[in-house]
């Protein structure tokens, strides 16, 4: 036996209502795939300039964040960019020597007592 609609009135805006929610869990599992590419990404750069600069994971995240910043770089471009640096391709100028100068010692500052 087919069930009668006019038993039903709230089902199509119950059906619609489940496909905007469906539609809209849809967009967040994809926004989130690609924050996790991202992520790792990131994370792959920072080896790399950890691995090149012999500092710390959280020097080279800072190094990352700053080479982004200074050469008004999406940070994601930055991370791939690096990456790829990391298996043979050649890093852009403009990242490199921003690169270079976020992994050049910097000098000590002077004490405050010091006159």
């Amino acid at each position: 036996m087919k069930p009668d609609p006019s038993e039903h009135p709230d089902a199509p805006s119950e059906l619609a209502a489940a496909e905007a929610k469906v539609e809209a869990l849809q967009e967040t599992v994809g926004q989130l795939e690609r924050a996790v590419d991202s992520h790792a990404d990131v994370d792959q750069a920072i080896g790399v300039i950890l691995a090149v600069g012999k500092i710390t994971p959280a020097e080279a995240w800072d190094a990352l964040r700053e080479v982004s910043m200074r050469t008004n770089t999406k940070l994601q471009q930055v991370a791939e960019s690096v990456v790829a640096w990391g298996q043979g391709a050649v890093l852009p100028a403009e990242l490199r020597s921003e690169l270079d100068r976020q992994l050049r010692p910097q000098p000590q500052a002077r004490r405050s007592d010091e006159s």
